[in-house]
């Protein structure tokens, strides 16, 4: 009996270290693993980005825009239905670029965290005419995914700071 308490004993303590050496291990992996990702070029990436998606939304180059876009990405505005998958989303674009006509936009983002699949970025926008009347103003949220070895929108979702308009008379 004594032996078999001595033995449980052994086996007790051997596992608590060999659990215990794992779980530092895991720790300083992950650790190491976040030091590598460099999160101020992933942000002059995501800047970069936006003056393109800026560029095209002034040129009205829908399809531009789309390519901007993960292959299984989601674009959610306001006051339309939510748009999944690349020609969705071309669609969308193209039903807004129609209804505003050329216009500007300004992105600015204001909060970026992530990783190296994945990154959460916040912001606000303003959409002015060529004529530089503001039309629109507003905030946004854009989950950035890591496809193909470049950064592509996963998930965009804004909406405007502007009062609604009134409902039309009858």
């Amino acid at each position: 009996m004594k032996q078999l308490l001595t033995s449980l004993t052994i086996l007790l303590i051997s596992s608590v270290l060999i659990i215990g050496c794992n779980d530092k291990t895991a720790s300083s992996t992950s650790e190491e693993m976040k030091s590598t990702f460099d999160l101020a070029s992933a942000r002059k990436t995501v800047d970069s980005l936006n003056s393109e998606f800026a560029s095209y939304v002034g040129k009205g180059d829908t399809v531009a825009l789309t390519n901007l876009y993960s292959s299984d990405a989601i674009l959610m505005p306001p006051n339309m239905a939510r748009a999944s998958g690349k020609p969705a989303i071309q669609t969308a674009f193209s039903g807004m670029v129609g209804a505003m006509g050329p216009v500007n936009i300004s992105l600015t983002t204001t909060d970026l965290w992530g990783n190296d699949d994945l990154l959460t970025e916040v912001g606000t926008y303003t959409i002015t005419s060529k004529d530089g009347k503001e039309i629109d103003k507003g905030k946004y949220i854009d989950l950035w995914k890591m496809e193909d070895g470049k950064w592509k929108l996963h998930r965009d979702i804004f909406n405007s700071d502007m009062p609604c308009p009134p409902a039309p008379s009858k």
